[in-house]
């Protein structure tokens, strides 16, 4: 049975091009929003959260023809947001200067950026060992040092999108799911105990990402996906 294509797109913001409108991004939060910003004890963090939910704000509308203001969230038991009146589909991550935004007109998704920081003296090979599934850490601890870094990251994106597509966060143990390892191949969901089913209904990708950047998404679809990048640009 061959199955339609489904489009995702995918915006890429570099939070330093945009942080001079924070204050106008201020403005679109409501007051659940504006109180998590005051939590932060950093302004840095607390600027790139403003921006982060008012960029979301703003694309959300675009796609709704409506105003930043007047979009309302529901959120799951984990705190993953979603809208109350629209089939709509996006999820978020961000990490230092860079956040992503994805969003599908009904495909569920979860998306996940991460900086290649470097690692403790044992490398990211102590992460592996503790949380990775054996066959995950057998294929990582296998490789050259300097090609750990880039396969952990790859690893740890395609199963932090995994979890966010499904709004669970880390009470999923990520020892109960595999993914490709490597870097060079395409991002694919190996196993999984937890819901053999997603075998069938899942698809992981690998995105386009900034040097020292990994990034991947992991969507509710059983055909293919088109993916669309689009660099944001203040509005």
């Amino acid at each position: 049975m061959t199955h339609s294509p489904v489009d995702l797109n995918v915006w890429k913001i570099q939070l330093s091009k945009v942080e001079d409108q924070v204050e106008r991004y201020k403005k679109y939060l409501n007051q659940d929003e504006l109180a998590r910003a005051n939590r932060f004890l950093f302004d840095r963090d607390r600027i790139r959260f403003v921006i982060c939910r008012g960029v979301m704000r703003v694309l959300l509308a675009e796609r709704l023809n409506t105003s930043p203001t007047l979009i309302q969230f529901d959120y799951g038991d984990k705190g993953k947001p979603r809208l109350t009146n629209s089939a709509v589909e996006f999820n978020l991550s961000h990490t230092k200067d860079w956040a992503y935004f994805g969003m599908s007109d009904s495909i569920p998704l979860g998306i996940d950026l991460e900086f290649m920081r470097p690692a403790a003296h044992h490398g990211w090979i102590d992460i592996a060992k503790r949380f990775f599934a054996p066959a995950e850490f057998k294929i990582l601890s296998a490789l050259p040092v300097d090609a750990q870094a880039e396969a952990f990251f790859c690893c740890w994106t395609q199963k932090e999108a995994y979890i966010k597509l499904h709004g669970i966060g880390l009470s999923l143990p990520l020892d109960q799911f595999t993914v490709n390892v490597d870097p060079a191949s395409p991002a694919k969901l190996l196993t999984t105990t937890w819901n053999p089913a997603d075998l069938g209904q899942s698809r992981l990708y690998h995105l386009e990402a900034p040097h020292s950047y990994r990034a991947s998404v992991a969507l509710r679809s059983v055909g293919p996906v088109n993916i669309t990048y689009q660099q944001f640009i203040n509005h």
